[in-house]
């Protein structure tokens, strides 16, 4: 479209206008065209509904990661140095709401931008372990200096309108309805003479004005980097690729974009990251419930019961995305402290700016005090958040049935109690589902929805609804013990409880998790959580899969000399008054050996010799194979809908790291060979724990992935 001798040009491809190879195609042509057009003066950039355009098409990223041939889209470089940023005619970017990634690559190209006041700018390519391809890790220094650059991209921290104009990045902000005339406008000034041309690639005004300056820079970057390097290294080479163009030109930095590109997208960390972002989106698709038509109903107020840490969290999370909460307690202490929870909750984002105290106000006043169930017939969702204590929760379930509406959703935060006995006392229990948040409910993301036979379809999706109003990422899973997270994971304490009884240092096994890529080790997360409350839920798994775990008198030991953990002030590390951690070996000593020396002869062989020939990585696969044969358990038993469920749910509940792309998609790259192998030579030395199952047996021996999951049939492995 020609308007007054400005042609402009709309990125389409809903819903974020991403660019596939068709828009860059498109692009090309389009700017190409309008450069030869003689009733052409300048040309204007923009997107189609109300979006500029959220980046290059992941899909081909990753097709590319699967290794599926796709094209090389390097050459658009060309485009966007050639016609875009030096043509004959001006260009103009027009951003409205988002300017990310390749779409921001795009726009820092043309010779000038205006934005709308809800723009959001960024290139967070690193969260997909790729690094900006399109001249982005050059151009964004120039244009807003080279701290700000490189705090956006390797932090993948986009920046808002308001910033983007004081750095720079924008020249203008303007409202969404006048944002095509005051760009066609300043590509009419700056094609007539009276604004100048700017060219990012050719500025060095923002860039460090001597080496000096900016090698000090970039060696307090690399100091981040490389504590990571050998397991993501994206971020070194994102650093590579700016310092080049800062000390070598454009042209040079450039090209090192693209080398450096190249070994990023081939890299075990880009394909984990990857592996996420879809399997992310993909865990509401829930077959039969989803696909049948049904629409979520929108839920305005929640009721909480119990204004404990849980209880209070879920609150905050609900109030946060404006759903009105009514929080009940057994007393007005109780209550009060509950709601003084909600409170500090939100006095902590005050805190961090990331709210006003009047917006902090106001979310406060959506949470009502209440010590009867009176007004609980305003509740569209109950949640329970009580202690895992059985009978208390069936006589609040009975409760509920008698003050609720009939259309109100009962559900349970238990992560332990199986859901059916909750429910075994009410007139319909199926009503029931399982709402299990993570602890900090405000903070964690993952939302387990639990089902059971009896659940109906409307009740699923309307708790699907739920967690995407208060923008939660959903996992349906099955009513079984510990149901997806902590099933899973119920031998990753136990196994290192076994090492240490073997004679392992604690602080070793927890050192080589870390290096693995945990947010910290097993012990140290212990006195996080509190070892009380690990005991506790523990005893589920010892008292319904006694075959298959490891009881260690280790941390039983530790309660009984009062080291719970934190909130005691010592654990298996002692704590200051900012709870800091320090180890304490001496402190700790006469528990270890009290521990080893009541595990000893359970063990069928030596193993002193091996124990110090372990490396870091040697104690990851002894502590997460164990893990992978409890997710290939939940695999074969259907607790989830599809493997990557568990690859999200690992790493948003568990803290798995999210470069790995899951408990399952990890596996998958070791492979089930050399898991099972593994655990049957363990299981020989140590027992049940170890004991490789079925599913992961056949898909070892069949060659499938565990993603795929074995083929059913005669062939079962029978090693």
């Amino acid at each position: 479209e020609i308007r007054d001798g400005v042609a402009l040009i709309s990125m389409s491809n809903p819903p974020v206008n991403a660019l596939a190879i068709p828009v860059l195609e498109g692009i090309e042509a389009q700017v190409k065209a309008a450069q030869a057009d003689s009733g052409v003066r300048a040309i204007v950039i923009t997107g189609s509904r109300g979006k500029f355009s959220g980046g290059f098409d992941i899909t081909q990223l990753k097709a590319r990661t699967e290794g599926e041939p796709v094209r090389n889209m390097s050459d658009f470089n060309g485009v966007l140095n050639s016609i875009v940023e030096a043509g004959p005619k001006p260009t103009v970017a027009a951003i409205e709401n988002l300017a990310l990634g390749g779409g921001l690559e795009v726009a820092m190209a043309c010779n000038a931008r205006v934005a709308t006041p809800e723009a959001q700018l960024g290139l967070p390519e690193l969260q997909l372990g790729v690094i900006p391809g399109f001249g982005g890790t050059q151009r964004l220094p120039r244009l807003v200096g080279l701290p700000k650059a490189l705090e956006m991209m390797l932090k993948s921290k986009p920046v808002k309108a308001e910033e983007a104009l004081r750095l720079g990045l924008v020249d203008a902000i303007v409202p969404p309805d006048q944002l095509i005339a005051a760009a066609t406008q300043l590509a009419k000034d700056i094609a007539d003479g009276r604004i100048p041309r700017k060219t990012a690639s050719l500025d060095r005004a923002k860039l460090p004005a001597d080496e000096a300056t900016a090698k000090s820079t970039f060696a307090g970057a690399r100091r981040q980097a490389k504590r990571v390097k050998h397991l993501m290294p994206h971020p070194w080479l994102c650093l590579d690729a700016v310092e080049t163009g800062v000390a070598k030109g454009f042209v040079a930095g450039l090209a090192t974009e693209q080398d450096a590109f190249a070994k990023a997208a081939s890299s075990l960390a880009c394909k984990g990251l990857v592996h996420l972002f879809f399997a992310s989106r993909s865990t509401a698709a829930v077959p039969g419930v989803t696909d049948a038509g049904l629409k979520p109903r929108v839920t305005k107020c929640v009721a909480v019961v119990g204004g404990g840490l849980m209880g209070s969290g879920i609150a905050t999370a609900c109030a946060l995305s404006g759903v009105r909460v009514l929080l009940k307690e057994i007393n007005q202490k109780f209550l009060d402290a509950g709601m003084a929870r909600v409170r500090a909750n939100l006095a902590s984002n005050v805190k961090k700016g990331r709210m006003t105290q009047q917006k902090a106000d106001a979310i406060y006043s959506l949470c009502t005090p209440c010590l009867t169930y009176d007004k609980f017939k305003e509740a569209d969702m109950v949640i329970e958040a009580v202690i895992e204590n059985l009978d208390l929760k069936q006589k609040i379930f009975a409760d509920l049935e008698r003050s609720c509406r009939s259309d109100c959703i009962l559900s349970t935060n238990t992560s332990t109690i199986d859901i059916t006995k909750v429910a075994s006392k009410m007139r319909n229990p199926e009503r029931i589902l399982g709402a299990h948040f993570f602890s900090p409910a405000h903070v964690m993301q993952l939302f387990e929805i639990i089902r059971t036979d009896a659940t109906p379809p409307q009740v699923l999706v309307d708790a699907l609804g739920l967690s995407k109003q208060i923008k939660k990422t959903p996992v349906v899973v099955g009513n079984c013990t510990g149901f997806a997270v902590n099933r899973v994971f119920f031998p990753y304490t136990m196994s290192a409880c076994l090492l240490v009884d073997l004679g392992l240092d604690p602080y070793a096994v927890d050192n080589a998790i870390r290096a693995f890529g945990m947010p910290m080790g097993p012990f140290r997360l212990g006195d996080l959580v509190g070892h009380d409350v690990g005991v506790h839920v523990g005893q589920n798994f010892i008292d319904d899969f006694p075959s298959r775990v490891y009881e260690s008198t280790l941390i039983p030991g530790l309660m009984k000399s009062g080291r719970m953990g934190e909130k005691s002030g010592k654990g298996f590390y002692v704590y200051d008054a900012k709870r800091a951690a320090a180890p304490d070996p001496e402190g700790i000593a006469a528990l270890l050996n009290a521990s080893r020396a009541a595990a000893s002869g359970r063990f069928k062989r030596s193993t002193s010799g091996e124990l110090l020939a372990m490396t870091a990585d040697d104690i990851a696969e002894m502590i997460f194979f164990p893990v992978v044969n409890e997710a290939c358990r939940c695999l074969a038993e259907g607790v989830v809908v599809r493997a990557s469920d568990l690859d999200v749910a690992s790493i948003l509940g568990m803290g798995f790291p999210p470069f790995r792309g899951g408990v399952v998609h990890w596996a998958d790259q070791v492979g089930a060979g050399r898991i099972a192998a593994r655990l049957r030579e363990w299981c020989t030395a140590y027992g049940g724990i170890y004991q490789p199952c079925p599913y992961l047996e056949d898909c070892a021996v069949q060659g499938r992935s565990l993603a795929e999951g074995p083929l059913r049939g005669p062939d079962r492995s029978k090693l």
